[in-house]
């Protein structure tokens, strides 16, 4: 499979306020390391007089529409305070795939979807003066579509593309009237900057998401059978209807728990960090459209994960997002809120920080599920949600959620150290579940028509 550049420019905001202003970063995008997050949603199109330069040429015109509205994604970070220099511009590329859909998942080769995007997903990056948003988009030898984004987390997070996404699609099919301008003041004024804010915890946070090794990612789906059958099995009388996140997340934390054990030869104790979306938890329903990282860290801990049975790691995930109450959400606000972020990094820095036969595995979630299936430029809703491919060497173990196409099944893209992701895919009990990078084509086979 090919992917041919046919263009790369960098785009900026075709107008600014009269009284534009450096925009503040919130205290969470203080906290955020500088990386790439990647997603891409494709679209299938089979209508033989659809016209790829016309719509190239709309789309590029109602996406800068929808930049000078959200100006901030178009600038840089300075001294992890602020953002400015608006006109610094963003990377938009358009490209042409040798292959059908069809046939790019037939190869079932997970690093590929790299090719779809602007730049490398999740490497440590340390250079804030390169563009903090990335937009691709790839036509394929059947017509259909694929729209990715490298999503520069230091200032937004899902929640904040999803919402432009929404609104770029809304100004290509013609209504901009309809759009709800995003909030790009209030974030920080919740959630206040500190202009001292502590080297300390940014090195911690980047321990948090970083570590020395070799990780992969691989693709396994949860199909609406087995995610059905996991649920079943989380039942218990503390949590009698466990979700299907609690249940799918549960279970991937107890295996890949025990992939680490078959490698160490040895229990280790284990941490899951979800992140958790707060616009929706929040009292004030001021922020739901706001840019920024709006998440933070519901946590849960287990001695003994892989031997423990789903239903008491699914209490202890529930236990851990009933304790992120309005109540701990109020007490993140306002100046008074960077005592409850210290007391979380206190509390992280004698686990980060403990030797290595000591400490504890970490597992991050993220839950994607829900942002982007509504994303519609008038092609019908995406028939696939994609999210990284090869991310880079030092992205400790992560797992990221999005919606299973045509059903109530789970997408995962799992990343954890080389040797344990092995132990992973050869383990009968996770099999018996999780299939990994199916060959199967969401939405069917496209074949399409060729428009090149």
């Amino acid at each position: 499979m090919e992917v041919s550049i046919i263009s790369k420019e960098t785009l900026k905001p075709s107008s600014l306020p009269l009284d534009v202003k450096p925009h503040k970063l919130c205290l969470f995008d203080q906290i955020t390391p500088f990386t790439y997050a990647s997603i891409m949603v494709f679209y299938r199109i089979t209508d033989p007089n659809f016209d790829v330069g016309e719509t190239l040429a709309q789309l590029k015109k109602s996406f800068l529409e929808t930049l000078t509205l959200f100006y901030p994604l178009s600038g840089r970070p300075k001294k992890n305070l602020y953002v400015d220099d608006f006109d610094a511009g963003v990377t938009y590329v358009e490209a042409k795939v040798s292959c059908t859909f069809t046939d790019y998942f037939k190869l079932r080769q997970n690093e590929l979807l790299d090719k779809f995007v602007p730049f490398p997903p999740f490497r440590n990056e340390t250079d804030t003066s390169k563009p903090q948003y990335g937009f691709q988009v790839n036509v394929f030898a059947c017509g259909s579509i694929a729209i990715s984004t490298s999503l520069g987390h230091k200032i937004a997070d899902g929640g904040s593309l999803s919402y432009f996404l929404m609104c770029w699609s809304t100004a290509f099919r013609g209504f901009p009237h309809k759009i709800i301008k995003p909030n790009v003041s209030d974030a920080p004024k919740v959630f206040p900057p500190r202009e001292d804010f502590p080297e300390k915890y940014q090195t911690l946070m980047n321990q948090l998401w970083f570590k020395k090794g070799n990780f992969v990612t691989r693709r396994f789906v949860f199909n609406a059978r087995s995610v059905a059958a996991l649920r079943e099995m989380a039942k218990s009388e503390h949590v009698p209807n466990p979700s299907r996140n609690e249940a799918v997340s549960c279970f991937v934390w107890k295996h890949a728990t025990a992939a680490s054990w078959a490698v160490s030869g040895s229990a280790k104790a284990s941490i899951v960090a979800h992140a958790v979306n707060m616009r929706p938890r929040l009292k004030s329903q001021v922020l739901n459209t706001s840019i920024g990282n709006l998440f933070w860290w519901a946590m849960a801990d287990s001695d003994k994960a892989a031997e423990e049975e789903l239903q008491k790691l699914v209490g202890k995930m529930r236990e851990s997002l009933v304790n992120f109450s309005n109540e701990y959400l109020e007490s993140l606000e306002g100046d008074v809120g960077f005592a409850a972020v210290s007391d979380f990094f206190d509390k992280m820095e004698g686990i980060l920080t403990s030797e290595p036969e000591n400490a504890p595995d970490i597992y991050g979630f993220s839950n994607w599920k829900g942002f982007f299936n509504e994303v519609n430029f008038g092609w019908g809703k995406p028939i696939w949600v994609g999210a990284h491919g090869k991310v880079g060497s030092e992205f400790r173990n992560q797992v990221f959620f999005v919606d299973a196409q045509g059903g109530e099944g789970i997408e995962t893209f799992v990343t954890l150290e080389e040797k344990h992701m092995a132990a992973l895919e050869n383990d009968p009990k996770f099999l018996a579940f999780a299939s990994p990078n199916p060959e199967e084509v969401p939405g069917g086979n496209i074949y399409g028509f060729s428009h090149y």
